[in-house]
Formats: C-alpha cells, sequence, structure tokens
C-alpha cells in the first residue's frame, strides 16, 4: 500500500490532525458540488472516505498499520452498523413502564400522615356565622317579615334548622317554613 488516503488529501503520513482538517477542507471546497454549480464530482467521494479514516483516531491507527504491513485492514477498523429495525411497531413493544409503585408508595405515605395529623390535633373552634342556613344551624326568627336569621347556638336562639327547600317547596309535617335572609330558598324549624 502507497497511503491512498493521504494521498487523496495531499499530506504527508506524519501529518498533525490540523493538517488532515485543513487539507480535507480546502479539497471539499473545491469539489464540493454546490461549488461546482450543482454537478456531483466523483472525487468528493474519495475525499469523504480518505477523511472519515484520517480523522478518527483509532481508524487512522489501524490504517497505518495496514500500511506498515501489520496485517489489520482498514475494514477491521471501520465501525459496526447495527441492524435496522424493520418492524415499524416494535417501539411499541415494550413501552415506557408507568411507575406504580412510586405512586401507591406516596398515596400511602400521605394518608398515614393525614391520619396522624387529625389524630394529634384538636378540634377546632366552632365556626363563626357565616349566615349560610345548613341543617343544625341556630336561627332567631323575625314573625313580621317571616324570615329566618343565622344566630350563635351558644346565645339565645329561636329555632334550629330541621330542613332546607326551594321557595315552592314545602316543609314536613310539624314543621314550619321561613324565608332564608339570605334568599336561599326556605329553612324549616319545629313549629309552636
Amino acid at each position: 500500500m502507497t497511503g491512498a488516503y493521504y494521498e487523496r488529501l495531499g499530506v504527508r503520513p506524519d501529518a498533525s490532525a490540523d493538517e488532515i482538517r485543513a487539507a480535507y477542507r480546502a479539497l471539499a471546497r473545491r469539489h464540493h458540488p454546490d461549488a461546482r454549480g450543482g454537478r456531483p464530482s466523483g472525487e468528493m467521494a474519495a475525499i469523504n472516505e480518505a477523511w472519515s479514516v484520517l480523522s478518527d483516531p483509532g481508524r487512522r491507527a489501524m490504517y497505518d498499520a495496514a500500511l506498515r504491513g501489520g496485517g489489520a485492514t482498514i475494514r477491521d477498523a471501520a465501525p459496526t452498523m447495527p441492524e435496522p429495525r424493520l418492524n415499524p411497531l416494535a417501539r411499541y413493544e415494550n413501552p415506557p413502564r408507568f411507575p406504580w409503585r412510586m405512586i401507591l408508595v406516596l398515596v400511602g405515605v400521605a394518608t398515614a400522615a393525614i391520619l396522624i395529623l387529625g389524630a394529634l390535633t384538636s378540634p377546632g373552634e366552632p365556626a363563626p356565622i357565616d349566615n349560610l342556613m345548613q341543617v343544625g344551624s341556630c336561627v332567631r326568627i323575625d314573625e313580621t317579615r317571616r324570615e329566618a336569621v343565622e344566630a350563635d347556638c351558644d346565645e339565645p336562639h329561636d329555632a334550629v334548622v330541621e330542613e332546607l327547600v326551594p321557595f315552592d317547596g314545602l316543609c314536613g309535617l310539624g314543621l314550619v317554613g321561613y324565608r332564608d335572609r339570605q334568599g336561599m330558598g326556605q329553612v324549616c324549624v319545629v313549629g309552636e
């Protein structure tokens, strides 16, 4: 062998990587199809082949050894290409797995934390009067307007709400309906 790759790039066999790169770029500019008006040059393929071997230190060492008669060939230094995947659905054969175990552990830890915090804390103060009637709310009755106003259950009050019904609804047996001051319907309390 006479060092055909070195001759193609026009460099000496002991040229540095920078010298090889500069020679390749100069030849590529001269022989590239874009520089030749779109006409392909047969020399560009040979230049690219020489560059692919001489730019890779491992492949260049194998090539130099083959030039000295070491028995190895440049084919030995060529990287092996993976087999092409012929099955277009191959990526769906082993889809990524959802981390169910981690989710279950996090749910378990969160549940345990909520239960422990609930057991260790004392109940809060009673909710303040928010004027939103619900079953069990204490109310003061205004008989002239026929409406009910929420009151604090620790203070004097007239009744306790037994049922909530819409304006056109009827209270159950033994219950008397009063208009909710907020306009949400009627509150039904035990009649007198």
